[in-house]
């Protein structure tokens, strides 16, 4: 099956998860996650702002918050993707399409600390594979974001439902794979 075939099935497989299932599955994705050595070292979160029936990162952001991590979101810019650090939800604009996003306005951007430890990015996408393979909305917004630092900058988690995650991904030489992906079922080590 192509890029953009699984890109469709998936999304309509998601969008079709009653209200009540995805929450459970989130409840069960947030338990795993906060009880991960990555999370535990994690000095820097950078997370994207769940829309629709992806896996909802709202709980996350607010408890990496709760719990002094500093916490940095997306936002698209005219050359990618800018992070820009948050003390909360409030203050948050919607994009065109509809997602939150950082008003730079009042938010400081992520300049590139390499220094820092500790980072770990949350990575959208409608699959992935078990080798840490994915595939996202289609713009290259991350992989080229992650692809202008070196490889071990950030602990990549991918955050799924259980059927987003397929035998096989076709990678491109430009994509980053993700080093862990986390599904209400379990959490997959793509590094060995």
């Amino acid at each position: 099956m192509m890029k953009n075939e699984i890109r469709i099935e998936n999304r309509k497989k998601r969008d079709l998860l009653s209200d009540n299932r995805a929450e459970e599955y989130a409840k069960r994705i947030f338990k795993t996650f906060f009880s991960t050595k990555e999370y535990a070292a994690c000095n820097m979160l950078f997370a994207y702002v769940s829309f629709g029936k992806e896996v909802d990162t709202h709980e996350i952001i607010n408890k990496a918050i709760a719990d002094g991590k500093k916490v940095y979101i997306p936002r698209v810019e005219e050359r990618g993707l800018g992070f820009y650090e948050i003390n909360g939800m409030e203050g948050l604009i919607r994009s065109r399409y509809g997602i939150l996003e950082p008003n730079p306005g009042i938010h400081k951007k992520y300049v590139g600390d390499n220094a820092e430890t500790g980072k770990v990015m949350l990575v959208p996408g409608l699959a992935f594979d078990r080798t840490g393979n994915r595939i996202g909305y289609g713009a290259g917004y991350y992989d080229r974001f992650l692809g202008g630092y070196p490889k071990n900058e950030w602990v990549k988690i991918g955050l799924a439902y259980s059927f987003q995650v397929t035998d096989r991904i076709d990678a491109d030489m430009d994509d980053v794979p993700v080093d862990f992906i986390i599904t209400e079922n379990e959490l997959i080590d793509c590094r060995k």
